[in-house]
């Protein structure tokens, strides 16, 4: 059934939302007696959940995200990560690297 389901879904992914989005896990909520997929965005900032999609027991599906949710979600999780770097210098340059670059942590 699991197989069925992620099949279902990446066609749908693909069908409605382009090839940008895949399947992520996929877990079955015994309490609902569904299925979930994680939807999710590869970016150059890495793996990004966006959403999911809900099955019913007879892989029909039950609850979909709009394009535009997804977007929304994407958008805001993107602003909010801020690329992090380390670098390695002399001590007696760290002065001026703080006076041109705002937010340094020093460890």
């Amino acid at each position: 059934m699991q197989a069925m389901i992620i099949e279902k879904a990446k066609g749908y992914l693909v069908e409605n939302y382009g090839n940008l989005t895949s399947t992520g896990r996929v877990y079955f909520n015994k309490k609902d007696n569904t299925w979930s997929v994680k939807i999710i965005v590869r970016s150059n900032k890495g793996i990004i959940p966006v959403g999911e999609l809900v099955f019913d027991t007879n892989g029909n599906i039950i609850e979909v995200p709009t394009k535009e949710t997804l977007l929304n979600i994407l958008r805001i999780r993107l602003s909010k990560e801020k690329e992090k770097v380390i670098i390695k210098v002399p001590a007696e340059d760290l002065p001026e690297i703080k006076r041109v670059a705002k937010d340094i942590l020093v460890l």
